[in-house]
């Protein structure tokens, strides 16, 4: 056998190779995908939708959390006064 097919054969079996492994990776994928939504009794689980608000409400949260009290108070009185999208903006400000 030649050196020239050699290199052929064994590209060949590596481009093989990495199509293998691309498509066990794809299929793990799907089953954790899968798997996370069952429950334990086998059924099928969704996600929970959730609100715009719930979903503003845990960003806020978020961002005042890591805020020191006079901080933290100052973002309190923009939310009261300006709304919640003003105090987000002012945390986000605040916290850099």
């Amino acid at each position: 056998m030649s050196i020239r097919s050699n290199r052929t054969t064994h590209a060949k079996a590596m481009r093989e190779i990495e199509t293998g492994l691309r498509s066990l990776s794809k299929g793990l994928r799907i089953l954790v995908h899968t798997v996370g939504r069952t429950a334990a009794n086998g059924r099928v689980v969704g996600r929970r939708r959730v609100s715009a608000a719930l979903r503003l409400q845990g960003r806020y949260m978020g961002l005042i959390r890591t805020l020191p009290g006079a901080k933290k108070a100052r973002v309190r009185a923009t939310r009261a006064s300006k709304g919640v999208h003003e105090a987000i903006r002012l945390a986000k400000e605040l916290r850099a």
